[in-house]
């Protein structure tokens, strides 16, 4: 008797984290209202990794600055050296997603993105002259669909070189592995800065980012499990709590879902 209203309200947190949340045009940054779902655009020149690793948490320092930092040059001694600034973030936002799964046989893969995006209204007055706050509307891109077979293409460009779709695949004992990749091919315009730069990102970014792929021949069966022996004992806690469960799939920046359907 749960079921439904569980249901629910998941399908509203996920309006409410990847959208859309409601109907109409949006009065705020759509990278501020959804901050999950979303494939951003390539920056060139920026380099960093995730902070969410102890590593770079515990890395403080001075030298690795954000967009907007000025490096702190102390007293005057210091401002005598110059300052060894390396364009780095401490994060860059994901430009791709994707998931590894495993099939036997010859297999052929239909493979289906969808997405969309927010571009800003012109500039609008009130019926006073004042300036209205930015607006933003949504559009849908097309779902795209490709099919991947052996010794045929691998990397697709789609909505006119928007975004890509790339799939890999690589012999092993279990079968063959295969990862799918969705990203966005879109980049951030160098020069651009301040307020231009967020609307740059804004406008070139890929929201709702979804990738589905439909095993047309071929076996799916179960990921191949890693050795215990190369997990920490987090890791090997973690596998033998879930020990029970079939697992079909692994994300990469992505969560992934699956059903596997039995054809006699």
């Amino acid at each position: 008797m749960y079921v439904e209203a569980r249901q629910r309200l998941v399908d509203w947190l996920r309006r409410q984290l990847i959208g859309p949340a409601g109907k109409g045009r949006l009065s705020m940054s759509p990278l501020e209202r959804y901050p999950t779902g979303v494939l951003h655009p390539i920056e060139p020149g920026v380099s960093g990794t995730d902070p969410g690793t102890s590593e770079q948490m515990a890395e403080a320092d001075a030298n690795l600055l954000d967009d907007d930092e000025e490096p702190d040059n102390g007293d005057e001694t210091d401002k005598a050296t110059p300052a060894q600034s390396v364009r780095r973030r401490r994060y860059v936002p994901p430009s791709s997603a994707g998931f590894s799964f495993c099939v036997q046989g010859d297999a052929r893969l239909l493979v289906t993105a969808s997405a969309t995006r927010y571009k800003q209204v012109s500039e609008q007055r009130d019926t006073r002259g004042r300036f209205l706050r930015q607006q933003f509307d949504r559009s849908k891109f097309d779902a795209c669909s490709v099919t991947w077979k052996h010794n045929g293409q691998s990397a697709w460009e789609i909505w006119g070189g928007r975004a890509g779709i790339d799939v890999r695949a690589r012999p092993h004992a279990a079968g063959t592995i295969f990862t799918v990749t969705f990203f966005n091919r879109n980049r951030l315009e160098p020069e651009v800065f301040g307020p231009g730069r967020t609307l740059d990102r804004i406008e070139n970014s890929l929201f709702e980012a979804r990738i589905e792929c439909a095993i047309e021949a071929g076996r799916l069966v179960e990921y191949p499990r890693v050795d215990p022996s190369l997990l920490t004992e987090e890791e090997r806690e973690l596998e033998l709590q879930y020990r029970d469960q079939h697992i079909y799939a692994v994300g990469h920046g992505a969560s992934v879902d699956w059903a596997v359907n039995e054809i006699s």
